[in-house]
């Protein structure tokens, strides 16, 4: 309780502060962090790229992931984060989206937890109607902060544990519904076969509405999001392509890429 009471503070401190000093400040906490446990999980090596500067990669993860936690608190506490998203977001690709919502159904978004996604979902607020799929934290005070977030920035939260037929109906509706998907889709969290990746398949040929998938990339100080043409194909072996590509081509912006080769078995926590 202490400890989210601090970063409530801290959070109304940082949101307000000046630019520059927010970089300054994530480069010490990023050194930090760096003489900590989460440099040697960090230092866990790719599978498929060996060849890799695994440690500059870490530098890199660790400076980014430090840099996202304050981009989220700007959202949770600053009181016109609205405009700053709308300045920030750099768009490409987006004339999939606009097409594929002109036959005013629903669209499904997929990404992973790649780039300040976060962001990605709170300008598309401003688009259409946006709600995230998302899975229950254990913890209940930090997923009321994650909630109080979504709520701030217009995100519509959609919980995952008996969630088809809300989905099903905002489909229905005209609405966006995305689906961070890398958790469901790729072998390394619950093994090459989990019911799991059979989830947005399912919804896609449930609802026929289109899947459009798209990702956040970084580039200085500008968030691109990029839409991708809609799936001709909708399969966990597409999907888990998909999502590969992707890491591999930024592998330091994907949040959960020291856990690769490490595969959870079992059903997942509700």
């Amino acid at each position: 309780m202490v400890a989210f009471f601090l970063l409530g503070i801290y959070g109304r401190v940082a949101a307000y502060l000046p630019a520059w000093c927010v970089s300054l400040l994530c480069a010490l906490l990023a050194k930090v962090a760096l003489t900590t446990s989460l440099r040697e999980r960090g230092m866990r090596r790719f599978p498929w790229a060996e060849d890799s500067d695994i440690e500059d990669l870490t530098t890199q993860h660790v400076r980014f992931l430090i840099d996202v936690f304050h981009h989220l608190l700007f959202l949770g506490y600053h009181h016109r984060a609205r405009n700053r998203v709308t300045d920030r977001i750099k768009r490409k690709g987006e004339d999939h989206l606009h097409e594929a919502l002109k036959d005013k159904g629903g669209v499904i978004l997929v990404s992973l937890h790649l780039g300040n996604f976060f962001w990605a979902l709170s300008y598309l607020t401003g688009t259409c109607p946006t709600n995230l799929v998302v899975r229950g934290e254990s913890n209940p005070r930090r997923e009321a902060l994650g909630l109080r977030m979504r709520n701030k920035m217009g995100i519509k939260t959609i919980y995952s544990e008996g969630g088809a037929l809300k989905i099903k109906e905002r489909l229905k509706q005209g609405e966006l519904v995305a689906f961070v998907i890398d958790q469901y889709s790729l072998p390394f969290f619950y093994g090459p076969d989990h019911p799991l990746k059979e989830i947005v398949p399912r919804v896609a040929q449930m609802t026929g509405a289109p899947v459009i998938p798209f990702y956040t990339l970084q580039e200085g100080r500008d968030i691109i999001v990029r839409f991708l043409p809609p799936l001709q194909e909708i399969s966990p072996s597409v999907l888990e392509g998909m999502l590969m590509q992707m890491i591999r081509e930024n592998p330091h912006l994907w949040f959960w890429w020291r856990r690769l080769g490490k595969i959870k078995r079992g059903r997942p926590k509700a």
